[in-house]
């Protein structure tokens, strides 16, 4: 279960092309009060489980300010008998020795936002005058390192980027990243028509087949890919942590600035159950008849996913990512990337001499 915060809504210093808030206005500084904070963390604490985890999201989270994020933890540390799991995602470009030192101070797990290396980054990652963002990037995570922090990383793929597989993996691994994760492009804005960025299930397949071998002929078992750790774990017998494949998006929800409530931030805002203010505790939000229609649909399998040998792995994929199929049923978009690449990674460990 986990909690993706948007304190400071769609606000961001950078505007990446394909942003999945760029319907909405990235220009307005609109940072969560300290009224609704209390209110959230007073909300977090309702959880029935002792850790709460915390993903401080955005926008870009850190032009909330240092000050706000004292607030935090001031705040939470009103809740004793809580674990607070704190994380924040950033695109690592306000990142200084003054942040990295309040992230060591509080014991705050650090994600940042890398398209591979700095030809592919800038392709998308660039900032409000045009310019690529990767050098900034960059020296954001180098004074990470400097204070002893190791941030995983989360790259996003497109359709522009796609090609890349090779460049973009080995520039991860050349930069130091131990803990990575890919992220298809999914197109969620309006502007569906003549998407340039949405990948096809081909497109994805063929990626995620190349990382694999990469990672194969990479030969260093430190480095972790979440996407080539579920079938792994799956074929060892064990579960994976990752909510696009253990069919369990009803356990992760967004709260937006204002202390509204949504499933995962990848819904945009087309499905809102209420604010903080209503439910006041969590107990009442998962028992409102808006979550409980919104978690009954999603449950809904088609045809194809209750007879598939993976459906314990893929359980249909990310909620957000589904189209209806002939039923009317929402499949996952890319149900036929996972089947080639778990049958490509299982013909591949039965020839044997395959590292798990």
């Amino acid at each position: 279960m986990g909690f993706q915060i948007k304190i400071v809504g769609d606000f961001c210093n950078i505007r990446c092309e394909y942003c999945r808030n760029r319907d909405f206005n990235r220009t307005e500084k609109a940072v969560m009060s300290i009224e609704t904070l209390e209110k959230l963390c007073a909300f977090l604490n309702s959880l029935p489980q002792k850790k709460a985890r915390v993903n401080w999201h955005g926008g870009e989270p850190l032009l909330a300010g240092k000050k706000f994020f004292n607030h935090i933890v001031r705040i939470e540390k009103e809740y004793p008998d809580k674990v607070w799991l704190n994380v924040v995602q950033t695109n690592a470009t306000l990142i200084d020795d003054g942040w990295a030192k309040f992230f060591v101070d509080n014991g705050f797990h650090i994600g940042v936002s890398i398209d591979g290396t700095e030809r592919v980054h800038n392709i998308d990652r660039v900032s409000a005058a045009g310019h690529g963002t990767y050098k900034r990037a960059m020296r954001g995570v180098d004074i990470l390192r400097q204070h002893e922090i190791d941030p995983g990383v989360i790259c996003t793929i497109t359709k522009k980027t796609v090609k890349y597989a090779e460049e973009i993996f080995l520039g991860l691994v050349s930069s130091g990243f131990k803990d990575i994760a890919f992220n298809a492009f999914y197109n969620t804005a309006s502007e569906s028509d003549g998407d340039e960025y949405g990948l096809s299930y081909k497109d994805w397949s063929m990626f995620l087949k190349e990382i694999f071998e990469l990672w194969i002929e990479n030969n260093d078992e430190t480095i972790r890919v979440r996407e080539l750790d579920a079938i792994l774990a799956w074929v060892k017998g064990k579960s994976t942590n990752g909510c696009s494949f253990r069919g369990s998006c009803d356990k992760w929800f967004a709260i937006n600035n204002t202390g509204d409530i949504y499933p995962c931030e990848r819904f945009g805002k087309k499905i809102h159950f209420g604010n903080i203010d209503s439910f006041g505790v969590y107990k009442n939000l998962i028992t409102d008849q808006s979550f409980l229609d919104w978690r009954n649909s999603i449950h809904v399998l088609p045809k194809k996913c209750t007879t598939c040998t993976f459906l314990s792995l893929c359980n249909n994929g990310c909620s957000s990512h589904r189209q209806a199929d002939d039923q009317g049923i929402l499949l996952y978009t890319y149900c036929e990337s996972r089947l080639e690449f778990y049958d490509f990674v299982q013909s591949r460990i039965k020839k044997g001499g395959e590292r798990l």
